[in-house]
C-alpha cells in the first residue's frame, strides 16, 4: 500500500500531464457519480468526505486516503468539490468491440479538440445507442479530466478506442461492412435523407477545420444537417447529437 504522499503526486501527474496518463495507464474520477460509475476500474481513493461511495468501495479493499478539505480543494477541478476522487485503470479495448453486425452505430471522432465538445458526443453516444466511438490521434485526450467530467459517467458503457491511422480504420470498418457517412456542413445531402438504418459509421470532424477532404473522398456518403435560421453551424457536440438522434429515429 503506498503512501499518502506518494498518492498525492501520482495524482497531481494524472490531472496535470497526459503523459503521465499514458505512461501509469490510469486516470482521475472525481465525485462520487464518477467514482461509482468506475466501479471496479477504481485503483484507490483520496477523500475528504466519508461518503457511502467511499466506505462501498474501501468494503472491497480498495485503499483510501482521507486528506483536508483544503487539501482536496487544490486537486479538485470542480467550483463545489464533493469530496471524493480515484484513481481508475484506462481501458483496453479492440476495434471489433465496437461493432454489432448491421447494428453498428459508431461516431468516429477526427481532430475533435475542446473536452467538453468531447464529453458530448460520449454521452450522446451512449445515450442514442451507439455501439462505440473512435478517436482519431489528432482528437483531445480521452483522459483529460475535463473529458472524463463532461461525459458524466459514459465513458464506463461504451467501448471506446484510439487509431492511429485514420486511413486504416476507414478501410477496416469498409472490410465489415460498416457504411461511412461524413458530416459535412456542405454537403448536398441532409441527414434526413441518409439511410443511417443498417451499420454506420458517422465521421465528425474538427471545430473549425471539420474534415479533411481526403478524409471525405472516403466517405461512403457526404450528409448535412438542415438549419432554418441563421446560426452559419452548429457546435461539433450538438451536431454529433443530432445526427446520433436521427440515427436514433431511423432505427425505432
Amino acid at each position: 500500500m503506498r503512501d499518502v504522499k506518494t498518492i498525492l503526486k501520482l495524482v497531481r501527474n494524472l490531472l496535470d500531464k497526459r503523459s503521465a496518463r499514458r505512461k501509469e495507464g490510469r486516470f482521475v474520477v472525481e465525485g462520487p457519480h464518477l467514482v461509482e460509475e468506475a466501479g471496479d476500474r477504481i485503483e484507490c481513493l483520496l477523500y475528504s468526505e466519508h461518503l457511502p461511495e467511499v466506505k462501498k468501495l474501501e468494503e472491497k479493499g480498495v485503499p483510501s486516503y482521507k486528506i483536508s478539505r483544503r487539501q482536496f480543494e487544490e486537486f479538485s477541478g470542480v467550483e463545489t468539490p464533493q469530496g471524493v476522487l480515484g484513481v481508475a485503470r484506462q481501458f483496453e479495448y479492440q476495434f471489433r468491440e465496437v461493432l454489432r453486425a448491421d447494428k453498428t452505430l459508431v461516431v468516429f471522432c477526427l481532430g475533435v479538440q475542446d473536452p467538453g465538445n468531447l464529453g458530448t458526443i460520449i454521452r450522446s453516444a451512449d445515450a442514442f445507442g451507439a455501439t462505440g466511438v473512435i478517436l482519431s490521434k489528432g482528437t483531445v485526450d480521452l483522459y483529460n479530466p475535463k473529458v472524463v467530467r463532461s461525459t458524466m459517467g459514459s465513458l464506463f458503457h461504451l467501448p471506446i478506442v484510439m487509431t492511429e491511422d485514420e486511413e486504416e480504420t476507414i478501410k477496416y470498418l469498409k472490410e465489415h461492412k460498416v457504411k461511412i457517412v461524413a458530416a459535412d456542413g456542405s454537403a448536398r445531402q441532409d441527414i434526413s435523407v441518409t439511410d443511417l438504418k443498417g451499420a454506420v459509421a458517422i465521421m465528425i470532424g474538427n471545430e473549425g477545420a471539420g474534415l479533411a477532404k481526403e478524409v471525405k473522398k472516403l466517405a461512403d456518403e457526404k450528409a448535412r444537417i438542415p438549419m432554418a435560421g441563421k446560426a452559419e453551424s452548429l457546435n461539433v457536440g450538438i451536431a454529433a447529437s443530432v445526427l446520433l438522434y436521427e440515427a436514433l429515429r431511423q432505427r425505432a
